[in-house]
């Protein structure tokens, strides 16, 4: 309907926004942009969802992975690892990650402090502090970006698709045995089905809540260190986009489940990729893949109260 009240054939939208970027090694490069960062980010944040958390700070987070593989990538730093400035400045980024957030997770255990309030603050704080850094010490040349840092690996010539996107589907596979066959999976899933019931069983809620903020937040980190290193290579403002709300989309649409995130991250990343498109070719604006995010958000949420209902009447009947 909205698509019709531009007066623009809907079929025709949706094959230059989902169809026409899986046409060309090179249009699967610019999905593969946007797939990998969506895809840790949505990995990342079904940790604390399986335990009944929100992490709602990986704008944040990924703007500090971002920082990590910036401070061992550029000169003189990066100069002196050489080819180690990759691998370093990804841990580097996967620690910081993990740090943003253990900060929410600390003043959810200590003062029993809403996370969602306090990542959502923590990512203002991490887009000024990034703001700062660009502006003043790592400034390179009149804009206020950083010096250029090494690049992951492309996995071909002519396609902006690289190493990041092995990365992620390799992690893909890390959340799906840790979440459906660690002892640490099955608690965090029990904790999140009834506190009651997880304490019977001796897990200590406190541990696996600080715990599932630190492994989501090393994700979201990587997710950083991933899209600097393999797309825009130079920290800047805005370098995080808006993958930290997209990324609770694609592991609300995923139901959380493993195969479930890949392809909701790779419909997401086909909306975000084939918007520009979609605009040349049919004149509607790249702002309807927002308001179609916000539409996939809101059938989602009455999905969740629907089923919340339909389980409490089973309990009363």
């Amino acid at each position: 309907l909205l698509i019709l009240a531009v007066n623009a054939n809907p079929l025709e939208a949706y094959y230059y926004m989902l169809i026409r970027p899986l046409t060309s090694l090179t249009s699967i490069g610019e999905v593969a942009m946007y797939f990998t960062p969506l895809l840790l980010v949505g990995l990342g944040v079904s940790f604390t969802f399986h335990a009944k958390l929100s992490n709602l700070g990986g704008e944040g987070q990924m703007l500090m992975g971002a920082l990590g593989m910036t401070l061992m990538g550029v000169p003189p730093i990066g100069d002196k690892l050489g080819v180690w400035s990759l691998p370093i400045g990804i841990l580097l980024g996967i620690i910081l990650g993990a740090a943003w957030p253990a900060v929410a997770g600390f003043f959810r255990v200590k003062f029993h402090a809403s996370e969602i309030v306090v990542t959502l603050m923590l990512n203002y704080t991490a887009e000024q502090f990034i703001s700062y850094m660009v502006f003043y010490p790592l400034r390179s040349g009149a804009e206020p970006q950083s010096a250029k840092i090494a690049a992951l690996p492309k996995l071909y010539q002519g396609s902006r698709i690289n190493l990041g996107v092995i990365i992620a589907l390799a992690l893909t596979v890390v959340y799906a045995v840790v979440i459906r066959r660690t002892r640490f999976g099955y608690h965090l899933r029990a904790l999140g089905g009834s506190q009651r019931a997880a304490a019977y069983s001796g897990v200590n809620k406190n541990r696996y809540y600080f715990l599932a903020m630190l492994i989501s937040g090393a994700f979201c980190g990587l997710a950083g260190a991933v899209q600097i290193s393999g797309n825009t290579r130079r920290l800047m403002e805005g370098v995080a986009g808006d993958f930290g709300f997209s990324g609770i989309v694609v592991a609300m649409l995923g139901s959380l489940h493993p195969v479930g995130i890949v392809i909701a991250a790779l419909f997401m990343a086909l909306i975000s990729a084939g918007s520009v498109t979609m605009q040349v070719k049919t004149g509607i604006p790249v702002s309807f893949t927002s308001v179609l995010e916000a539409l996939i958000v809101l059938f989602i949420l009455l999905g969740m109260a629907v089923s919340a209902a339909q389980s409490k009447r089973k309990k009363v009947g």
